[in-house]
């Protein structure tokens, strides 16, 4: 209808003139064959949106925005919202942000503190912590705490919505040889036509042909058609069942790709660069060591070492692990999964309380006060910076801190303190490096010979351990998220990898 002609209408021309001439399943056989690598494509294809389509569904459509009068500022003490939808949100004004729901746009903590999630976002598993003027992405998750957000981006510049967008964009980019194809079939479909048409109205005049067949010749009109279906290229658009049958492979081994252009990459690539957190590592922290660091009875003092029951480390688990049942932090896990199986004294906890962004607090059923041996020991667990305010001391909050600094597993790891009746106790975790991962890097640089560089935000001692337990030489540490996009750009600016 638009005057284009293209295999599509090449195709179907063909699949009519068979009819005309006769040969109706032929016609059929070329439509058949010239839909099955586009029907096929589509489908397996279709099994690699499910990422984008649990972006939108995982978003929320509506946003609790707190309504205030003249001057008057949001706060907790008032909380007057209505719920409208996130597109009708502007920018400057304030919503609630409830434990457990999503921020549904870009925008910075007003009021209140939490610990978030961005690992549906970025991949980082490690929960970050936000208060008062910090920046939170649209799509983070809230897990505890209560907060008020000031909007700062539309929902149409927001994190998530441009997550979407960009994934979408990917899935639609067609792989390269779809892309020759489209362009050299609309050139071979027009002299295709052409020709047809030529031997049709020309083939009476040069070759004495009638127009319509008779018993003793077939006509001109007869052989345009035929060489229109002997010409159709249906061998051509088959091709693409290449990336099809490729992508269904790799989804049943659990990969999915967003189309066969990322088959047209790996394909020139010569370097990989990885992520740690999530992609080397399985995201998921374990306990490394647990370490007493204040307040614990020293034996090299002369002093009586069992301070704790029975001893230090134990109890210090025990405490930990009634403290954190039932969790959701990786931390909270990861203490929990270290326990198992381990003979540790029976801990009963009493009057729990959970402070968003700081820790846990509680009172131990099961150990008695040092200095008063009529209560129960209190005991919190959060980060080394909410342990060290507790002690109203400044000289013994500075001696956690520096006790920590000069930790005898160093400052590599992830760190989390408990405080058990003014005894501090500092535990180390550490991202675990996944199944088989040193195979597969073996593999790449030796069979592939493609060069492996890791990319992670953690210091230097964190990064080449973790590159050592994974079999990497080259290791880029300490890198923000925009840095690792820039040292990517700067190696391909190279001509050294394909991204």
């Amino acid at each position: 209808a638009d005057g284009k002609i293209n295999i599509h209408v090449l195709m179907a021309l063909a699949a009519f003139a068979s009819i005309f001439m006769g040969n109706s399943l032929e016609g059929g056989l070329l439509l058949a064959m010239f839909n099955l690598a586009h029907i096929a494509e589509e489908y397996f294809t279709s099994k690699s949106m499910y990422d984008v389509r649990e972006l939108k569904e995982n978003h929320p459509e509506f946003a609790l925005l707190l309504e205030t009068s003249g001057d008057e500022s949001a706060h907790f003490s008032n909380l007057n919202y209505a719920k409208v939808p996130v597109h009708d949100l502007e920018v400057g004004s304030h919503i609630l942000v409830r434990a457990g729901e999503a921020v549904p746009v870009d925008g910075e903590v007003y009021q209140g503190s939490s610990t978030i999630t961005i690992e549906h976002l970025t991949g980082e598993t490690k929960p970050v912590e936000r208060t008062v003027g910090d920046a939170i992405p649209g799509g983070a998750r809230n897990l505890e705490g209560m907060m008020i957000v000031k909007v700062t981006k539309s929902w149409e510049d927001s994190t998530l919505n441009r997550i979407v967008q960009l994934t979408e964009e990917g899935q639609l980019n067609k792989p390269k040889l779809q892309r020759w194809l489209d362009e050299f079939g609309e050139h071979y479909s027009k002299v295709v036509v052409a020709l047809s048409l030529a031997v049709a109205l020309l083939g009476p005049f040069l070759f004495n042909w009638p127009f319509f067949g008779n018993s003793v010749c077939r006509g001109s009109i007869y052989r345009g058609l035929g060489l229109m279906v002997a010409a159709s290229p249906c061998a051509l658009a088959v091709a693409p069942l290449a990336y099809a049958t490729a992508i269904s492979s790799l989804a049943s081994k659990g990969i999915l790709l967003k189309g066969g252009h990322v088959l047209d990459a790996l394909s020139s690539c010569q370097s990989i660069a990885f992520d740690k957190t999530g992609t080397l590592t399985t995201g998921k922290l374990m306990c490394k060591a647990i370490e007493p660091i204040h307040g614990h009875l020293d034996a090299s003092n002369g002093v009586d070492p069992s301070c704790c029951t029975p001893n230090c480390e134990s109890e210090a688990l025990a405490v930990a692990a009634a403290m954190e049942k039932g969790t959701t932090h990786p931390i909270g896990r990861a203490v929990l999964k270290h326990s198992v199986g381990r003979d540790l004294p029976v801990v009963a906890v009493e009057s729990f309380e959970s402070l968003p962004g700081r820790g846990v607090v509680a009172t131990l059923s099961g150990i008695k006060a040092r200095d008063n041996e009529n209560e129960f020991a209190k005991a919190s667990i959060g980060s080394v910076e909410y342990i060290s305010s507790l002690y109203r001391s400044y000289g013994e909050s500075e001696q956690i801190k520096e006790a920590v600094k000069c930790s005898a597993f160093g400052p590599e790891f992830v760190q989390a303190a408990l405080s058990v009746d003014k005894k501090v106790t500092l535990f180390h975790f550490e991202d675990e490096p996944r199944t088989g991962v040193c195979e597969v890097i073996y593999t790449l640089r030796e069979k592939a010979k493609l060069r492996i560089m890791m990319l992670t935000g953690d210091h230097e001692s964190s990064a080449q351990r973790v590159a050592k337990a994974v079999c990497i030489e080259e290791v880029h540490f300490s890198l923000k998220p925009e840095d690792k996009l820039n040292k990517v750009k700067a190696v391909s600016r190279e001509g050294e990898v394909e991204v």
